[in-house]
């Protein structure tokens, strides 16, 4: 009777090792398998705008890789937390997958509270692309160039306007530290659910500027229907070398919005690296009209990379931002 108790330890003992060996390769096949059902891309800002291109676009490829449907899941509005909550607390299963703004990096120091913390609920998966920015006008407007523009804010504080996709995101962030940069230049800042919107706006002449993604606003330019007037990459554009940077005009001033691939905390490993393989596959792919051809052709700089390279990514940019809205005084309202 006496070595009943050790034996009953020995076999639970045993139990326990066989179910976690049975765990990992069930996690091992689930990432083999995946996806069985739809997945969802959840992208914060409206239907029509540059996230929305890029969403559509690489949902459009993983569905043929991956022979399930890849659906856009529009969420705009309140400053990209809308949509950060909900994959937060989505499940972790790899079926809810954000494309993140770098608003991302930013909210933790615009907002004092979130409804989610973005290190303990999130987990980066690949960098997809980056944008830079665009500086718009309706064609009429006086100004035709950065110096113009900025003698007419100095000129008429509160006078002028610009639109942009919500408080934190990247046309936010680079309309302030360019006011910021340029000489504390008092242009009122209007929030709109996407960038798009604010450019129709713009190109209706109910405000005079926007600061939106440069894919959204080159066929507009080319239409004749916006002109814009800088870009905020440090360099010129390949696919509109007459455009000039802002940098030009304010030595120093850079900014870039990218685009990357999150999960909820808890999502498998395993997944999270055969959701970064094939993303990083589609990117690379050789054949003529391939998604990295197609998004460079837009004004997009393609990315792609490893789950360790965004997490740093993020993490550099956390602690970038929260040194830039302190110092512009950068607030959410």
């Amino acid at each position: 009777m006496r070595l009943i108790k050790p034996m009953v330890h020995v076999f639970l003992f045993l139990g326990l090792v066989a179910f976690f060996a049975d765990s990992t390769g069930w996690r091992s096949a689930f990432a083999e398998t995946y996806p069985d059902r739809p997945v969802r891309v959840v992208v914060p800002f409206a239907a029509g705008g540059t996230f929305d291109l890029v969403g559509r676009t690489v949902a459009q490829r993983l569905t043929e890789m991956w022979r399930q449907q890849v659906v856009v899941d529009n969420r705009p509005g309140g400053a990209t937390i809308i949509a950060t909550e909900l994959v937060a607390k989505a499940n972790a299963d790899g079926h809810t997958i954000f494309l993140s703004p770098n608003a991302l990096a930013a909210n933790p120091a615009l907002h004092k509270k979130l409804p989610y913390n973005t290190r303990r609920d999130l987990r980066p998966v690949v960098l997809i692309a980056a944008q830079p920015m665009a500086l718009g006008a309706h064609p009429s407007f006086r100004a035709n160039s950065i110096a113009e523009l900025m003698e007419m804010a100095k000129a008429q504080p509160k006078k002028l306007s610009y639109g942009a996709a919500g408080v934190g995101s990247g046309g936010h962030l680079a309309g302030e530290i360019f006011k910021s940069m340029a000489g504390k230049l008092d242009i009122v800042f209007v929030s709109y659910k996407g960038g798009n919107i604010a450019m129709a706006d713009v190109i209706g002449n109910h405000i005079p500027l926007v600061m939106t993604g440069l894919p959204n606003l080159l066929p507009q330019q080319r239409a004749g229907k916006i002109k814009i007037l800088a870009i905020t990459d440090s360099q010129r554009s390949p696919v509109a070398k007459e455009i000039p940077t802002i940098s030009e005009t304010v030595p120093g001033y850079e900014f870039r919005n990218w685009f990357g691939f999150v999960v909820p905390a808890g999502t498998p490993g395993q997944l999270i690296a055969r959701i970064n393989k094939d993303v990083n596959k589609l990117l690379d792919a050789g054949d003529s009209g391939n998604v990295r051809n197609h998004l460079q052709e837009l004004g997009f700089i393609v990315l792609g990379g490893t789950v360790g390279e965004f997490a740093k990514v993020i993490k550099t940019d956390s602690e970038k931002f929260a040194n830039i809205i302190r110092e512009a005084g950068i607030r959410p309202n």
